[in-house]
């Protein structure tokens, strides 16, 4: 292709002025020094120089411009939300419930948030609600949502229970549904 293109660039001209033209100049073909150079490897790129010819920086220890480059610098460790005010633009609310209130626990993310997750498989053929991170009696809370779930939208709903991970699938996509739930329960 890069034969080609080298080729037409070379007979250019001649190609539109006419077919006449075309016969009386003859175009020389490319030769394969010109398709190398044209398209190169990194081998036949200049060799990399000092940094000093690429860049120019200056190490500072003032702790005022160093204030400035913190910020922009992920954080360790996330920190903890302010749980004095509830009532969030974005909707979001703190976990009230402690451990001993109810006979489950489901515990917040490392970023705060209710581990519930909506899964599309099959080309969005196939939704299922996943909950994890429930300690305490799974079956206890499957039995509850289950019923919340039917009451609200007048629907049975499949379920499957993972004991040992600590996490129940239901069929369907109901995320909003059990967020409301939960944290009205205060998880």
């Amino acid at each position: 292709m890069a034969a080609l293109r080298i080729f037409t660039r070379s007979c250019f001209p001649a190609i539109l002025q006419g077919p006449v033209a075309l016969q009386s100049v003859k175009c020389a073909s490319p030769t394969i020094t010109e398709i190398y150079k044209r398209w190169s490897s990194y081998k036949s790129s200049p060799k990399y120089k000092d940094p000093s010819y690429y860049t120019d920086y200056d190490i500072s220890n003032d702790p005022v411009e160093w204030s400035y480059v913190e910020r922009l610098m992920r954080y360790k460790v996330i920190p903890q939300p302010k749980t004095t005010d509830t009532n969030l633009p974005s909707g979001w609310k703190p976990a009230t419930a402690k451990p001993s209130d109810h006979p489950y626990f489901i515990q917040r993310t490392k970023n705060h948030m209710l581990p519930i997750y909506l899964q599309i498989k099959f080309r969005g053929m196939r939704k299922v609600t996943h909950i994890r991170k429930i300690q305490g009696d799974i079956w206890k809370l499957e039995e509850e949502l289950k019923k919340y779930i039917k009451e609200t939208t007048n629907k049975t709903v499949g379920s499957r229970i993972n004991e040992m991970c600590g996490d129940i699938k239901f069929r369907g996509d109901y995320v909003s549904c059990v967020k409301k739930w939960l944290l009205a329960k205060g998880f």
